[in-house]
């Protein structure tokens, strides 16, 4: 634990200092398909500098700390056959019931791809001209956002030890069955990543475009929102989890993935209120006017 804690450490420190000077865009209007009139302000919305990071990393590495310590100190055993054979699904609550007649290891495979494939999004599109120049410090803020979700999963699959409906489901692999990982169903860690990573390139792409046209930011939040829920059904069809996991890792994956960059967005300074200096027939005072 005290090595990925510290080489995770590590990686955040030396990928902000690299990048810190490179963290501001400078405010210039170009062409932009996806705003309005064509127009974009490329300005970075977020604070991202050495210093904001700070409780951010620590944030993430102390997540990381609680999942592995979680794992350390977990002494659950696995199952053995006659406690398999004990399990009765009438005892799962009926919302969640259903799940225990389900075994796809297709859909299982599918949400593993999908669960790879989100990280490839925020690349694509952190490389793009509105945010290349600060890809790398963007990339800190998806790495912290890896860090919460991965650690409090984690933590919350080995604090709970929820029983999987492939547990109670005679047609599922007894190997399946009798692993470890039989009683790590609550809550989704497929289905919280999904959702921490898309929710955090929406959020993103929506901050860089405050001027984007309604049709896309529609799309936009749409497909991200999508994404989870379809890791989630493929996750449930599969066998491997409850729909309570897959809601529950949802909303906390959404949650995270749109907190990170909310809480490193710049503060807009008010511009109703100004003060001027005033000379009038030699007199010296201030001018202050308020705009409604």
């Amino acid at each position: 634990m005290k090595s990925y804690t510290t080489y995770f450490l590590v990686c955040l420190f030396t990928l902000n200092l690299f990048t810190e000077g490179y963290a501001q865009s400078s405010e210039i209007n170009t062409s932009c398909a996806l705003c309005k009139d064509n127009l974009h302000l490329n300005e970075n919305p977020y604070n991202l500098d050495f210093k904001t990071e700070i409780p951010f990393i620590l944030a993430g590495v102390g997540s990381m700390a609680f999942g592995f310590a979680m794992q350390a100190t977990d002494n659950t055993l696995p199952f053995s056959e006659q406690e398999l054979n004990q399990l009765d699904r009438m005892d799962v609550n009926s919302f969640d019931r259903r799940a225990t007649y389900y075994w796809d290891t297709k859909a299982q495979k599918r949400s593993d791809i999908l669960r790879t494939g989100v990280v490839v999004l925020p690349i694509i599109f952190l490389t793009n001209h509105h945010t290349r120049s600060d890809f790398g410090s963007l990339l800190v803020m998806g790495l912290e956002i890896g860090a919460i979700t991965y650690g409090i999963t984690a933590g919350l699959k080995h604090t709970f030890n929820r029983t999987r409906p492939l547990a109670y489901n005679e047609n599922a692999p007894l190997e399946d069955r009798t692993s470890s990982n039989a009683r790590l169903s609550y809550f989704s860690g497929h289905t919280s990543f999904t959702a921490a990573y898309s929710f955090f390139i929406a959020k993103v792409m929506t901050d860089y475009h405050p001027n984007m046209k309604t049709g896309y930011k529609v799309a936009i939040w749409s497909f991200s929102a999508a994404i989870p829920a379809v890791t989630g059904y493929l996750r449930v069809k599969g066998g491997r989890h409850f729909p309570t996991d897959v809601i529950s890792g949802y909303a906390f994956g959404a949650f995270v993935g749109w907190l990170v960059p909310e809480l490193h967005k710049k503060k807009k300074i008010s511009r109703k209120l100004t003060i001027n200096p005033l000379f009038f027939q030699g007199a010296k005072g201030l001018y202050l006017s308020y705009r409604l």
